[in-house]
C-alpha cells in the first residue's frame, strides 16, 4: 500500500479507496438467490450491509433491535424471536468481477424476546434479532422484497448507500416514499455503486422504528411522552432541560446484554466492523490489552490509527484491526456507554456492556484488565487527525454556502410548553402520504414545498456546497447526510465565523455521519451532483421525531427522468392504518393508528 499519494479533487460520489481485508470465518445468515448479470467491472471489492449489528468479524455495539420499536403496536405475537448469533462473514463468499443479482425476501413482524433479560414485544426480520446480514460485491444488483406484517407502516433505509439514480429506493419515510402499509410489500431494487465498499447497515426509517433502546417499556409510549408538554419526567424537565431524552435501561453487543462471544485463532489478524445502532448513546469500544488499528470510517479506508478505545457516535461505522498476539486466554470486549451525554439520570443503568474474546484456550470468565489510561469523558467523534483517508482527495472549491442553525424551542402552538427541534425556523414533519420526492418528480424546480414543515435547499445545477451548522443546543448531535460522502472541513466551539474560522482543505476526513459539538459548529463540503431528495438529520431517534431534519433537492431535470415504480406511488394512497401521523395533530402517535 502506498505511503503517500498526490491529492486529487473529486465528487462526493467518488469513493475509490483501497480496501483492507482480514481473515474471517463463519457462514452467511441467508443464502440469497444469485443470478449473474452482464456488466463490466474492474477492481471489485466487497461490501457489507448489516441490520441491527456490525459485520466482520462483527462487533455491534447497540441498544437496538434489528428493526427497533414500532409506533402504536397493538398485538403480541406469542412466538419467541430467535437470536441471530452469526456475525462472522462467509469465508467462501466469491469476490468476483462478474456482477451478480442478489435477491432476499424479508418478513417484518412482531415477536416476543428478551435479549436483555426482560421479555417484551420486539420487531424482527425473518424471525431473527438482530436482522439478516447482506454480503455483496461492488456493482452487484441488490433486490430485497420486504413484506410488512406489522400493524403500522415501515420503510427500510440503506444507510451510507449513495443510490445514484435510484433516490426512490433510499427508504426515507415522507421523503422518498410513503410507509409500506400493513399487509403489503415493497421491493427495494438498486445497484451497489462500483466505487463503494466497506461497512454499511440497513434500518427502518419511519419515525423511531429503527431502534429500541431497551427501556423495558415500549418506546412508542416514551416517544409520545417525550414530545408532550410535560416531557419525560412529567414536569417539563423543571423548565431547565428542554428536549431531555429518556436514558436507556441497558446496552447490547451483537444483540446480547451479556454472553456475546468471539472465538479467534492465536497469532492472527482480524477486522472488527463496529456499528453504533443506538438511538441516543455514544459508546467507547475496546478489547482489554489489545491495541486496535482503526482503518475505516463510514466506508472510507484510512491510514491505520492505533488506539486503545474507539469512540463511536450514533449511526457511525468503524473498522479496526485486532491481532491476537497476547497471552492465550479470554479477554473482555467492552462497549462503555457515555452516560455524561445524557441529560437525565437512570440509576438502574449499567453502562459497561461486556462480551468475551477468546483464543488459544477454553473460554472462561475473563480476568483481563481495562487500559490504565483514563477513558475520555466525551461526546465527540474520533479525533479528526486520526481520520486520514488512504487515497488523498482534496475537495473542489465551494460554489454555494448554506448556513443553518439547530435548536430546541418551546412552541407557541403549545402555549410555550412543548419542546420541538428546529433547523433554522422549521421543525420537520414527514409527509407520509405525499413524500417530497414525488412532489419534486411532478413539479421539478417549481415545486412549492411546505416551508412550515419542510426546509429544502433546491439546486437545479451541480453545486459544491459548504454546509455550515451552528448548534445552539448544549448537547452534541450525530448528523447523517443521505446519498453523499462529505468532507469534514472544520469543527469547534462557538459559532462559525466566515473568514476567520480555520478550515482543512488538504485531504480532510471523508464520511457520511459526524457529531456536531454542543454549543459548537461543524463545516462540511459535498458535491450536490446526485439527483433526488436527500435528508440531512440528527440520528438520535428522539430528535428526528421532534423535527431535526432538513433536505437537499438536487437536479430536478434528472429527477423527472426517474423510472419510479408504480407501486411506490400506489402505496401512498393505501395509508389507512399505515401512516405515521402529524406530530402536531391531537392524534399523532396514538395507539389507534
Amino acid at each position: 500500500m502506498p505511503q503517500s499519494r498526490t491529492p486529487q479533487e473529486g465528487s462526493s460520489l467518488n469513493h475509490d479507496d483501497f480496501d483492507i481485508k482480514a481473515e474471517s470465518e463463519g457462514v452467511t445468515l441467508d443464502q440469497p438467490i444469485t443470478v449473474p448479470i452482464t456488466k463490466s467491472a474492474q477492481n471489485r471489492r466487497k461490501l457489507y450491509i448489516v441490520g441491527g449489528v456490525v459485520v466482520g468479524v462483527i462487533a455491534a455495539v447497540a441498544l437496538a433491535l434489528g428493526l427497533g420499536l414500532g409506533l402504536g403496536l397493538k398485538k403480541n405475537n406469542t412466538k419467541y424471536v430467535a437470536t441471530n448469533s452469526t456475525f462472522l462473514l462467509d469465508p467462501t463468499f466469491n469476490i468476483t468481477s462478474t456482477p451478480t443479482t442478489r435477491y432476499y425476501e424479508w418478513v417484518v413482524e412482531e415477536m416476543t424476546g428478551s435479549p436483555n433479560g426482560f421479555e417484551r414485544t420486539m420487531l424482527v426480520v425473518n424471525g431473527q434479532f438482530p436482522g439478516p446480514l447482506i454480503e455483496v460485491n461492488s456493482g452487484d444488483e441488490l433486490i430485497v422484497n420486504v413484506f410488512n406484517n406489522l400493524p403500522n407502516g415501515t420503510t427500510i433505509h440503506w444507510h451510507g448507500q449513495l443510490q445514484n439514480g435510484t433516490n426512490y429506493m433510499d427508504g426515507t419515510s415522507g421523503i422518498t416514499q410513503c410507509p409500506i402499509p400493513p399487509g403489503m410489500n415493497f421491493t427495494y431494487n438498486f445497484t451497489i455503486n462500483p466505487n463503494q465498499y466497506g461497512t454499511y447497515w440497513w434500518h427502518a426509517h419511519a419515525s423511531t422504528q429503527y431502534t429500541d433502546d431497551w427501556y423495558d417499556v415500549m418506546s412508542a409510549g416514551l416517544l409520545t411522552q417525550y414530545l408532550s408538554s410535560a416531557g419525560i419526567d412529567g414536569s417539563n424537565y423543571g423548565g431547565v432541560n428542554p428536549g431531555a431524552e429518556p436514558p436507556p435501561d441497558s446496552g447490547l453487543i451483537n444483540g446480547r446484554m451479556t454472553g456475546s462471544t468471539f472465538s479467534f485463532e492465536p497469532n492472527s489478524t482480524y477486522r472488527l466492523r463496529i456499528i453504533n445502532m443506538a438511538t441516543l448513546t455514544d459508546f467507547m469500544f475496546s478489547v482489554d490489552e489489545h491495541v486496535l488499528a482503526v482503518v475505516e470510517a463510514d466506508g472510507t479506508s484510512l491510514q491505520p490509527a492505533n488506539v486503545h478505545r474507539v469512540p463511536i457516535s450514533v449511526a457511525q461505522r468503524y473498522s479496526a484491526i485486532l491481532t491476537t498476539n497476547q497471552t492465550y486466554g479470554s479477554y473482555n470486549v467492552r462497549a462503555e456507554m457515555q452516560e455524561m451525554c445524557y441529560k437525565l439520570p437512570n440509576p438502574i443503568l449499567n453502562t459497561m456492556v461486556l462480551g468475551t474474546l477468546t483464543y488459544g484456550a477454553t473460554p472462561t470468565t475473563p480476568n483481563s484488565t481495562d487500559w490504565s489510561d483514563a477513558s475520555p469523558e466525551t461526546c465527540s467523534d474520533l479525533n479528526t487527525t486520526m481520520i486520514v483517508p488512504v487515497i488523498p482527495m482534496n475537495p473542489p472549491n465551494s460554489t454555494q454556502p448554506v448556513l443553518v442553525t439547530m435548536s430546541f424551542q418551546q412552541t407557541v402552538q403549545s402555549g410555550g410548553t412543548q419542546t420541538l427541534a428546529f433547523v433554522n425556523n422549521t421543525s420537520w414533519q414527514p409527509q407520509t402520504t405525499d413524500p417530497t420526492l414525488l412532489q419534486f418528480y411532478q413539479a421539478g424546480a417549481q415545486t412549492n414545498f411546505d416551508n412550515t414543515s419542510q426546509l429544502v435547499i433546491v439546486n437545479d445545477e451541480i453545486s459544491v456546497i459548504d454546509l455550515i451548522i451552528n448548534n445552539y443546543d448544549d448537547s452534541s448531535h450525530p448528523f447523517h447526510l443521505h446519498g453523499h460522502v462529505f468532507w469534514v472541513l472544520g469543527e469547534g466551539q462557538g459559532n462559525y465565523l466566515a473568514g476567520s474560522t480555520p478550515l482543512t482543505l488538504t485531504n480532510p476526513p471523508r464520511r457520511d455521519t459526524l457529531t456536531i459539538p454542543g454549543f459548537g459548529y461543524s463545516v462540511i463540503r459535498f458535491v450536490a451532483d446526485n439527483p433526488g431528495l436527500w435528508a440531512f438529520h440528527c440520528h438520535i431517534g428522539w430528535h428526528m421525531a421532534a423535527g431535526l431534519l432538513m433536505q437537499f433537492a438536487s437536479l430536478p431535470s434528472k429527477v423527472q427522468e426517474f423510472q419510479i415504480p408504480s407501486y411506490l406511488q400506489q402505496q401512498c394512497s393505501e395509508q389507512s392504518g399505515g401512516a405515521i401521523l402529524n406530530k402536531r395533530s391531537s392524534k399523532w402517535l396514538s395507539l389507534d393508528m
